[in-house]
């Protein structure tokens, strides 16, 4: 997949580690030799992944603006610097999707705050 790049050395965070896309990215990314930290809510998945993939695993809430500068702090501390951030993290709402004259405010005021807020914070702390 990612084969004809060198990723040793390289530290990454990823957000939304733990399912989907992010998961495989922390799978692929620790199995080419980056030194990986992801972020996810779920204290046992992050557990798991971590004892999967060798990865530093941070349980965060992006849409929480307190949990920001913490996990910033234990990507840095756990990496020893940073050099590529995925912002991953995605909070949609209720699956299937609305339609957005039936989606609740509070449905877009969360995913807002995961999917740009979050990602807007949580670059401005590690960078």
């Amino acid at each position: 997949m990612l084969t004809n790049i060198d990723f040793h050395g390289l530290r990454v965070a990823v957000t939304g580690g733990t399912s989907g896309l992010g998961l495989a990215l922390v799978r692929q990314l620790a199995a080419q030799g980056a030194s990986v930290a992801f972020v996810a809510r779920t204290a046992a998945n992050v557990e798991r992944i971590a004892d999967e993939t060798g990865a530093h695993g941070i349980v965060g809430d992006l849409g929480k603006k307190h949990d920001i500068y913490p996990i910033a702090l234990q990507v840095t501390a756990s990496l020893g610097g940073l050099d590529v951030l995925i912002n991953n993290a995605s909070s949609l709402g209720p699956v299937p999707l609305a339609l957005l004259a039936d989606t609740e405010c509070e449905d877009l005021e969360t995913a807002l705050a995961v999917n740009l807020v979050g990602a807007f914070r949580l670059t401005k702390a590690l960078f």
